[in-house]
């Protein structure tokens, strides 16, 4: 790695960590995962089960939501608050290079983001180590993979939004709009599209390619089941189709897709000179 994206990075991760919004967010996922955890282990305790499977359905869909947001926010602003404090034009320049200019904010901007997500499922792993079993620690370890890499993703999907905005305002309502999109939006219309259309699986599982969100939970899930009985008839579908592995491939080539689609967009952008 050359010593600008370095530069950039590290300036871009203190500034991250130095921000109050990024702080609170980060105590708050923590607070939920927590919240969620102590939640799961009341609920084993009045089954009388072991391990951490009631509380960690819960965290998959905490781990895809919050951080998701909190990635297309961090990274929406990430090009376009520097291009407002005339940083960006300054940068521009200098002997940097493009790439180095979009890759430092996004490995800055990645490295705070995922210390906030080990943060909140630290808690929630020194709360459930009393009743986890050996069995659960690769569905753990594999939530914990799948959350990074939606944040991740949803971090460079912030930059390209970020390297078209004209503002931090525009930035932010669009980065928001996509979320709910991503969250919500699709699923319902999915909900309302497939029975019409009959879809199938496989028209399901070309829609849950289309969303990186999606991707994550049924990477998530695929983890935790490898077998895919927690997915249902889709589930069964994936592993006789493509095995468990060949299903996880595909979920992560889709993620790697909607990681570097955005981040070209940026410095397709930054390229032009539309500082």
């Amino acid at each position: 790695m050359s010593g600008p994206i370095l530069a950039l990075t590290a300036w871009e991760y203190r500034n991250a960590s130095r921000s109050r919004w990024v702080i609170g967010t980060a105590v708050a996922f923590a607070l939920l995962c927590l919240a969620v955890s102590l939640l799961g282990l009341r609920s084993l305790r009045e089954l009388g089960l072991s391990g951490v499977g009631p509380a960690s359905a819960a965290l998959i869909n905490l781990g895809v939501l919050l951080p998701a947001l909190m990635g297309l926010l961090l990274g929406g602003n990430a090009l376009v608050a520097a291009r407002e404090q005339g940083v960006l034009p300054m940068l521009a320049v200098q002997p940097v290079s493009r790439v180095s200019l979009v890759l430092g904010p996004f490995l800055g901007v990645s490295a705070a983001l995922g210390a906030s997500v080990l943060l909140g499922f630290g808690v929630a792993a020194t709360v459930l180590s009393g009743v986890a079993r050996r069995s659960d620690v690769m569905p753990l370890a594999a939530l914990v993979g799948s959350t990074l890499a939606v944040a991740v993703t949803c971090v460079a999907i912030g930059i390209g939004v970020s390297a078209t905005s004209r503002s931090r305002l525009q930035a932010t309502s669009t980065a928001i709009t996509l979320w709910f999109l991503l969250a919500l939006g699709m699923d319902l219309v999915l909900a309302a599209v497939a029975p019409a259309v009959r879809m199938g699986p496989a028209g399901l599982l070309v829609a849950v390619v289309c969303n990186p969100l999606e991707a994550g939970r049924v990477l998530a899930l695929l983890g935790s089941t490898p077998d895919g009985t927690a997915l249902g008839p889709f589930g069964a579908y994936l592993v006789e189709s493509f095995g468990s592995g060949g299903a996880a491939a595909i979920l992560v080539s889709s993620l790697a897709f909607w990681t570097v689609a955005p981040l070209a967009l940026a410095r397709w952008v930054i390229a032009r000179g539309d500082l």
